[in-house]
Parts: C-alpha cells; structure tokens; sequence
C-alpha cells in the first residue's frame, strides 16, 4: 500500500510586501488606499451604517487630519493584495476581520488587538493562542458590521482577501486596511503568517516563531520516519453534507506536507489549486488506497452538523472494509486546531497531536 502517491507538496509564495517610513502627512491628505468561508455579508445596521459613514466617521473623529499644528504619527507604506494602505508604525486598536491568520497571530504574538471575528463553534477563541485583552469585542462569525466598527475606532484593520475585499474602500474609509492571502488564494500558510508578522509590527518575532515550528516538524519526521517512509496519508474532512479529502494549501494538509507524509493518488485533483476532492457514499471505496486516515469532523462552525454526515458516512460496510479502517489505522483530529487554525501556534498544536496519533497507531 505504501509503494505510490503523491507528496504533499507545497507551494512557497513570496508575499510582496514594502514599508516605508513616512513623514506626518499633510493636514487633508487621504491615507487609505476565499479555505476558504464564504464571502462576509453586510448586516442591515452595516448597510445603514455604510449609507451614514460620512457623518459617523467625523462623530468618531476617523478619516480627519486633526486640527491646525496637529501631526499624524509615522506611517508605513504597506502594499498587499487589494492594493495600499499606510498603517501606523506601532499601532494600538487594531481590528481583524477573520477568525484565523487574523485573530490567531494578532493574539499569538501579543499585539493590541482590541477586536475580531471569532469562530463559530465549539469554542469561540482557540485554546491553543493566549486569551483576548480585557474589553476584547467579538464582532462574531461572518457578520460586517460598519457602524460598529466606527465605534470601535481602530487605528489598524486586518483580514484575509475573502473577508476584505467587497468593502474594501468602505473600510479603508474607517481605518488604514491591510488584506492578506491564505489557503483560499493558493498562499502558504507560512508566507501568510510572516507577512502578518510584519504588518503587525512583529516580524522578527515570528521569523523566530516560524523557525521553532520547522524545528518540531523535523523532530516529528525523525521520530516517524519509519512510518512516513512507507505508508500515505489521506486527510479526511466530514462536512454538513459530504465527506471531503483535504489536499494542497489548507491548512492542516500543508502541516502534513512539513512533515514529509505523502498523500494517496486517490486525492490528486485535475488542478493543483483545488483544496479538496469529493467522496460520496458510493465512492468511499476509493480511499482503499491510502495507509493511514486522518479526519477531522466539522470545523468553521458545523461541528453539530457534519457529526450526522459522519456517522452516515462510517456505519456503512464499504467505510468498514476499507484497509486502513481493518487494520485500525484511523484516528480523529481536533478540527480547530487543523481546520479553523492559521498561525504557528495552531501548527505546533497538530504536530504535537500528530506525533502522539502516529505513535499509537498500529504498524
């Protein structure tokens, strides 16, 4: 079984990201400018709130360049995926738009984040990255909401392209707006967590973090190099309705790539950027060729859910007579941690969850 496959392979992009340091802007200069979820959605108060910006951003004292002798800290030119914004040097209200590189880093590495999108779930904010600030809101899962965010008055705001980019403008209109790419755009995960680093003030601290993870990832592939040497791994996703093979850039496929474990040809997809293959009940045969199956139930908010899909999926004879289930080399994954993470410390979490699972499998 172990002989053929695919390795789970990654592909390094480089972000392109430029700071500057800049002199006070002029009084009246403008310094604004899909994994994946689904597209955010204004809420009825967001769009009242996009129809009266104007007015709330004066009230809220955003958008204006203060009043005569009055001067704007320094600023960085920083240019990403929907275009550029100058951020403050150390800003201290930041905002993030998504429960996952957003959230997760901005908390990992200790920065003002005063706000964010969380996960709906299980749990709201990940056990595995230290606890929000006193006075931390939860702007809740999937929801903009314009107005509030004028209320919060952040001086940075942050999220994934899928989050950011319909209300882009609005938003930049509100604060200086950084946008990121992640699993949904075909980025790395640790391309995207450096390139948050950055923006967050923080870079060298998460180049150091980063070369922790590659330091325990090797660990793990030494211990297990029997193992990863001759058996393939399929990582499994069971959803509200479907079960799912997890391949290229999500998040836990990529930390099976660190490891070196190879996937089984049955999750190839005709394109590389394609993140998952469909199983239905009538084709769980063809994960017969894998050695090892790995799943996750749920994550992004469908735990309850996508545990009846399981229980379908695995009651019946083809799941029980599928080699790798026969010879009890299966095991169930956390899925916050491999579905809903992005940030080193959701890495270090599934390898050290993966080298206790591939110990105790059977040979």
């Amino acid at each position: 079984m172990g002989g053929g496959g695919s390795l789970w392979t990654q592909v390094s992009l480089t972000s392109s990201v430029r700071f500057v340091l800049l002199r006070p802007p002029q009084p009246g200069a403008y310094l604004g400018d899909d994994a994946g979820h689904p597209r955010a959605a204004l809420t009825r108060r967001g769009l009242l709130a996009a129809g009266a910006l104007t007015g709330l951003l004066t009230a809220a004292g955003c958008g204006s360049s203060g009043g005569a002798g009055e001067q704007a800290p320094p600023g960085r030119t920083i240019e990403h995926p929907l275009g550029t914004a100058t951020a403050p040097v150390a800003p201290q209200r930041i905002v993030s738009l998504d429960s996952n590189g957003g959230l997760q880093v901005g908390l990992e590495l200790g920065v003002p984040l005063i706000a964010s999108e969380t996960l709906q779930g299980a749990v709201a904010v990940p056990p595995y990255v230290p606890g929000p600030v006193p006075g931390f809101t939860e702007l809740g899962f999937n929801q903009l909401n314009l107005e509030q965010l004028v209320g919060l008055n952040p001086d940075l705001i942050i999220g994934n392209t899928q989050r950011v980019r319909e209300h882009y403008e609005q938003l930049a209109a509100i604060a200086p707006t950084v946008a990121y790419e992640n699993a949904g755009s075909g980025a790395a995960w640790q391309d995207a967590v450096g390139f948050l680093g950055d923006v967050l003030g923080a870079g060298p601290e998460m180049e150091r973090r980063l070369a922790g993870f590659r330091e325990r990832a090797d660990a793990v592939a030494a211990t297990h190099a029997d193992r990863i040497g001759r058996q393939s791994v399929a990582l499994l996703r069971f959803t509200t309705d479907e079960l799912r093979t997890i391949r290229g850039e999500i998040f836990g496929s990529a930390v099976l790539a660190d490891v070196g474990l190879r996937r089984p040809p049955s999750t190839d997809a005709p394109s590389p950027q394609e993140t998952y293959v469909s199983v239905s009940e009538e084709t769980v045969g063809t994960l017969a060729d894998a050695d090892v199956l790995l799943y996750v139930v749920g994550g992004g908010g469908m735990v309850d859910q996508a545990q009846d899909t399981f229980e379908r999926y695995t009651t019946g004879g083809i799941w029980e007579q599928l080699p790798a289930v026969r010879a009890g080399r299966v095991a169930a994954l956390d899925p916050v941690a491999w579905w809903d993470g992005y940030s080193v410390s959701a890495g270090t979490a599934c390898l050290d969850e993966l080298d206790r699972v591939l110990g105790e499998l059977p040979a």
